[in-house]
């Protein structure tokens, strides 16, 4: 039988490579493509330029001189941003502006994730960095200090050692998020280093906005302004003089394509304005099977589960999530399962799997995947099994989406306004 061959970037952070799948030639295959990948990666010197001259604000040169001691936030592995290209360029410009190399340290903002290793942090920042620096883990059960209210009265407490710089810098990436919309930005500081308490608050409102407007989980993927997070988020920033913010826009092979840099509001704001037009997908409903790639945030790979059921038929169709994780999807301690029955305090049950999920199938070569994604999904670490599972229902004029990547992809909101559900 003639097949179409589609290569999916796989391995973010373990080898970079492609997977390759194959579908019947006479099946309706749609594969949505990413804008950012059309785009040119950004050089080292590009990178450095935007980073030195920011418009809405000094450099860190400057800002560095009036200073005594820095610290400097960044996203974990659950993000795709190579921040070793940018960290060491970042420290020369405060040794530059007379900090001195003892008074710089990098926290992992982790938020509510797991703790990161030393191998974690040298993927991260690079060997330079983590052999030069104190780095470390931000942990939200402990040593965080208060320092106010938002504007909807939400408590803020953020980590000591971050409290204790006079100057702030924040470091990660801007990519649609489930729930603001898209990532970055201040994020990065709330929840990224935040207590527990006010991690819980701010998800606990996020979630409960979801289900009162019945848009599903992943229902502001790319509708920041829909975000019940971002005026608490600024206000989080202001209160505690968050200085500098440097987010990267990453295509599929985790390569900058565009950056952002300065005032940590309005270079967010800037940042989210090219976001929408390069992260941005078309959404083909009404399918039989729909494949979603997972790779720019493969350990957080319910994202592209569950944007990729909105693809299906409302009668049931089958849902193939292809992940290659060798770490397993991200420790949780908000949103994860820790036992048969319960988990963290919004442990995510598994009917947020939609109904018109008639089969939810995994494709990884690492097993084990589905206890973090779907605990009902069949497994397979061969193609040709998974293949053959979806032509047992399926045959000739089989209506075929592929997202390349969910994780990093948002369905167009006037397609999807446009279908009833």
């Amino acid at each position: 039988m003639k097949m179409n061959v589609i290569e999916l970037p796989q391995n973010s952070w373990y080898g970079e490579e492609q997977a390759h799948i194959s579908l019947p030639a006479d099946w309706d295959i749609r594969v949505n493509a990413i804008p950012a990948d059309s785009l040119n990666k950004m050089t080292e010197e590009e990178i450095q330029e935007k980073i030195s001259c920011p418009n809405s604000s000094g450099n860190l040169r400057e800002l560095a001189a009036k200073r005594n001691k820095a610290v400097i936030i960044f996203d974990d592995l659950s993000r795709p941003t190579r921040l070793d290209r940018i960290a060491p360029f970042v420290v020369e410009q405060l040794l530059a502006g007379g900090i001195k190399e003892e008074q710089i340290s990098f926290i992992a903002a982790l938020g509510a994730h797991g703790a990161h290793t030393r191998l974690d942090f040298a993927k991260k920042l690079g060997e330079e960095i983590i052999s030069r620096f104190p780095v470390y883990n931000h942990n939200p059960y402990e040593n965080c200090l208060y320092v106010g209210k938002t504007r909807s009265g939400f408590p803020l407490y953020f980590n000591r050692e971050f409290l204790s710089a006079d100057l702030k810098i924040a470091m990660g990436c801007i990519l649609p998020h489930a729930f603001n919309g898209f990532g970055g930005g201040g994020k990065l500081l709330l929840p990224g280093i935040a207590a527990m308490e006010t991690i819980q608050t701010i998800h606990t409102q996020a979630v409960d906005d979801l289900k009162n407007r019945g848009v599903g989980f992943v229902g502001n993927m790319g509708l920041n302004e829909n975000s019940r997070m971002q005026e608490e988020i600024d206000d989080a920033i202001k209160i505690t003089k968050l200085d500098f913010l440097i987010n990267v826009l990453p295509n599929s092979s985790r390569e900058a394509v565009a950056l952002v840099a300065g005032d940590p509001i309005i270079a967010y704001q800037e940042g989210v304005g090219i976001a929408k037009n390069i992260y941005i997908t078309d959404y083909h409903h009404n399918a039989d099977v729909v494949i979603t790639n997972a790779n720019a945030k493969a350990n957080e790979a319910l994202i592209a589960l569950l944007m990729g059921a909105k693809s299906l038929k409302k009668t049931g169709g089958d849902l193939v999530t292809v992940v290659n994780c060798p770490t397993g999807q991200i420790i949780h301690y908000l949103f994860g399962r820790f036992g048969e029955n319960y988990g963290g305090k919004l442990c995510l049950s598994d009917d947020i799997i939609p109904e018109r999920v008639k089969r939810s199938i995994i494709y990884s070569r690492y097993p084990g995947q589905c206890y973090g994604l779907d605990r009902r999904a069949v497994e397979s670490t061969s193609w040709a099994d998974v293949l053959k599972m979806l032509q047992q229902e399926n045959g000739k004029g089989t209506k075929a989406v592929i997202y390349l990547d969910g994780t990093m992809q948002y369905l167009d909101p006037s397609q999807v306004a446009a279908v009833p559900d």
